[in-house]
């Protein structure tokens, strides 16, 4: 069996794979990703919503800031989720955004002036300040106590995709296509790496890595009905399941839009 050694193996060629991976060739780690097709075609292209970031720029997020974010997002999920994660996420996201736009992403921007919105199935006309103009924009999403969803028309998902896939090509980060991973390497609650098939010669591959990350999406064609792409249909969290180890967390909590698993490393 060929063995293929890497400092850190990301599995998953989505947006969360990819953001991991550029974090961690930045921290100096030889990385490898892995995935089930090339990088840009990943389900991650279908997100069309937007990322939410309390940037506060347009005239109806007037005032945001990351406390008022974090109570949205804890009452949104019914005092549900993680809070720390919450937290975490939403004092970064606005950093991410601005990082994002660096990148590449045409976040759509605010115009000054008059413009017709709808609010509650009504037809409504807000004005946007001059000073704004040109600014990150958000919309309405979610039904948040401001309007915090960056976006980039209705395509935010392939313009993020596009823009950290062409990040990751700039940094040389090899992303092996058309692999699956079968199982996780795993001795005394440590991960080293996986075992992988090459989907095109059927052969199969050891990759043997200091660090494991699995970012393989969600799992919505285990539903009969389902917009998630072909592709999604649960493998990372099948191998991740049957080491025995590594806990699931909040399975219920599935979407049709795509959804990064949370990373196991070791």
């Amino acid at each position: 069996m060929k063995v293929i050694y890497t400092d850190s193996l990301v599995i998953g060629g989505g947006l969360a794979g990819l953001r991991v991976a550029i974090a961690s060739m930045q921290r100096g780690y030889d990385t490898i990703v892995l995935s089930l097709i090339p990088a840009k075609r990943s389900h991650s292209a279908a997100a069309q919503g937007g990322m939410q970031a309390s940037l506060g720029a347009c005239i109806k997020g007037d005032g945001d800031d990351e406390d008022i974010h974090f109570a949205d997002t804890v009452k949104g999920s019914d005092w549900g989720c993680d809070q720390d994660v919450a937290r975490a996420f939403v004092n970064t996201s606005p950093k991410a955004i601005r990082q994002l736009a660096a990148w590449g992403v045409p976040w759509s921007r605010v115009r000054a002036g008059d413009r017709e919105v709808v609010i509650n199935g009504e037809k409504v006309t807000i004005t946007e300040k001059a000073e704004a103009h040109g600014l990150i924009s958000a919309r309405d999403f979610g039904g948040t106590k401001k309007w915090r969803t960056c976006f980039t028309s209705d395509g935010a998902g392939h313009t993020m995709l596009y823009a950290m896939d062409n990040k990751a090509i700039q940094m040389g980060i090899p992303v092996h296509e058309r692999k699956e991973a079968l199982a996780l390497i795993h001795d005394g609650g440590v991960c080293y790496g996986a075992i992988v098939r090459d989907l095109i010669t059927g052969d199969l591959i050891a990759y043997v890595a200091k660090a494991t990350t699995v970012a393989t999406g969600g799992y919505g064609r285990l539903y009969e009905v389902t917009t998630n792409a072909v592709i999604s249909e649960g493998i990372g969290n099948a191998v991740v399941l049957e080491t025995g180890i590594a806990p699931l967390g909040n399975m219920e909590a599935v979407s049709s839009t795509p959804r990064p698993l949370c990373p196991w490393a070791s």
